[in-house]
């Protein structure tokens, strides 16, 4: 009889089980709708001791709100305060940032609220950290870096950051050229300003209407660690003309909803762009007598009719040239006179010094662009 006796080879795959694949298949999907369900109730119970909890909070801050007379000092300034280096802060604000007086309000409210939840936690009642996050919306120059820098101090200098650092990013920092480049860089940029800000200027840039863009995932990433890192951990600034951001964030939902502090920077006035130009003139050592004060006004005020005037930017543009400037005739003067150099003339700004600015643009077509 075939397939037997000496002859009779037994080769296995003829013998082969035509249902074990299913069932391969099978006890695979068995395993992953077990480790879905064991995931799902893991979930499920640290959602119900997460509510517990919250509730037995809730019953003892009401506990403590009714039974505690109004009266009663729950607190005193030897335990809270605003430490030195939270005022040193507030007024490098002061001294370093001219005009801008209802940023540096907020600021100060921000200093007080973050006082006032320590006092709260010291009480045992709820004290959350506040919503950390920020848009920034103003014209270049007006002040916008530097303030997230120092918001980044006083957060530090409060307690609610560990480092306080700032990591200023635009674009081109987060956005890949190609299919998977995107999500890594964007991480490393997060992941570089964890106790500190995260701060992305021409934001708006991120968002475009073709949804080919690699942007929307930078986008989708912020909120995903907005959502799931502490506020100690990451804290994001958005920043970028008013009307361009508000035009991202409309089509960003999302994002929008998670950032609930803005902060507007308004232009800096005619005063206030002179008092810029002092400042700097004092930085640098120079004297600045009230002539040349007056033609620095004067070319301020033809600067505005041209295209991109980038209000203290533009002033830290101006200064520099003057003393370019400056440099250029003294040096000028002692080889056409044979004097010396004296030192009233290597610290002292002179009215020609901005007339010459003056009279390098006062002709121009308006539409020329100027640095």
């Amino acid at each position: 009889m075939a397939g037997k006796g000496t002859g009779f080879n037994y080769d296995p795959s003829n013998y082969k089980d035509s249902n074990s694949a299913n069932y391969r298949r099978l006890t695979d999907q068995l395993a992953a709708a077990k480790a879905e369900e064991e995931a799902l109730l893991k979930e499920r119970d640290e959602l119900l001791k997460k509510e517990q909890m919250q509730a037995l909070l809730l019953k003892q801050e009401n506990e403590l709100f009714w039974n505690t007379p109004d009266s009663k000092i729950v607190a005193n300034s030897d335990q809270f305060f605003v430490s030195p280096e939270v005022l040193r802060v507030i007024a490098d604000l002061d001294n370093q940032l001219i005009g801008l007086k209802p940023v540096k309000e907020k600021m100060r409210r921000y200093a007080a609220q973050m006082l006032n939840t320590k006092i709260r936690g010291h009480m045992g009642l709820r004290a959350d950290i506040p919503p950390l996050h920020h848009v920034f919306t103003g014209n270049p120059g007006t002040g916008k870096t530097t303030v997230a820098m120092k918001m980044g101090e006083l957060y530090a200098a409060m307690g609610f950051v560990s480092s306080g650092h700032t990591v200023q990013a635009t674009r081109a920092d987060l956005v890949g050229q190609y299919i998977g480049h995107t999500g890594p860089k964007t991480k490393e940029m997060i992941t570089r300003s964890f106790g500190g800000i995260l701060f992305i200027d021409e934001a708006y840039g991120l968002y475009k209407e073709d949804s080919r863009d690699y942007g929307s995932e930078v986008i989708e990433m912020l909120v995903k660690f907005i959502d799931t890192t502490d506020n100690s951990d990451f804290v994001l600034v958005l920043a970028g003309y008013r009307n361009l951001m508000t035009k991202m964030l409309s089509a960003n939902i999302n994002l929008m909803s998670r950032l609930g502090n803005w902060i507007d920077f308004p232009d800096y006035d005619g005063d206030e762009l002179t008092q810029i130009s002092a400042l700097l003139a004092k930085s640098y050592s120079y004297n600045y007598p009230d002539n040349a004060r007056d033609k620095f006004v004067e070319f301020m005020a033809i600067r505005k009719e041209f295209p991109y005037f980038s209000n203290a930017r533009t002033v830290r543009n101006c200064m520099e040239r003057a003393r370019r400037i400056a440099a250029t005739r003294i040096l000028n003067d002692a080889l056409d006179n044979g004097t010396k150099y004296s030192m009233d003339q290597i610290q002292t700004f002179s009215p020609q010094d901005f007339q010459y600015m003056v009279d390098e643009i006062k002709d121009l077509d308006r539409s020329t662009m100027l640095p």
